[in-house]
């Protein structure tokens, strides 16, 4: 059984519960107080790896789980050259911060004002005057 197969048993058996009862994707949890609606369900996932594959996944997992990010993990993330975003960090532009005279960027300010940067623009664009 594939993933898709997986995922499209388990929302049959959460519409209904008596539809694949002989091969169960999920088992339920018993629902806590702030559960109302919903009950948890705990669906087991088994994926094979090779080794490098495996490797590979933990580096990038490690590289993109971390808070703080070096000036060139921050290009690489926002897909600018280094020298663009020390640019945009030294004006002010871009929140940003020294460590030992080295840029450093937190990957949470970093979405924001990735955010930001998308609304201002949308703000914009809904001001334009269309033309007809």
């Amino acid at each position: 059984m594939n993933l898709a197969d997986a995922i499209r048993i388990a929302a049959q058996q959460r519409l209904n519960p008596s539809a694949n009862e002989a091969t169960p994707v999920a088992t339920s949890v018993p629902a806590t107080a702030s559960d109302d609606a919903d009950t948890m369900q705990t669906v087991r996932l088994e994926v094979r790896l090779t080794t490098q594959q495996l490797h590979d996944l933990l580096q990038w997992l490690a590289r993109n789980l971390h808070p703080v990010m070096t000036l060139r993990e921050a290009a690489h993330y926002l897909r600018l050259r280094p020298s663009e975003l020390q640019t945009l960090a030294e004006n002010g532009t871009l929140p940003a911060f020294k460590v030992d005279g080295r840029w450093r960027f937190l990957k949470t300010a970093l979405d924001e004002w990735m955010l930001a940067q998308r609304a201002t623009e949308l703000k914009v664009k809904e001001e334009e005057p269309h033309v007809a």
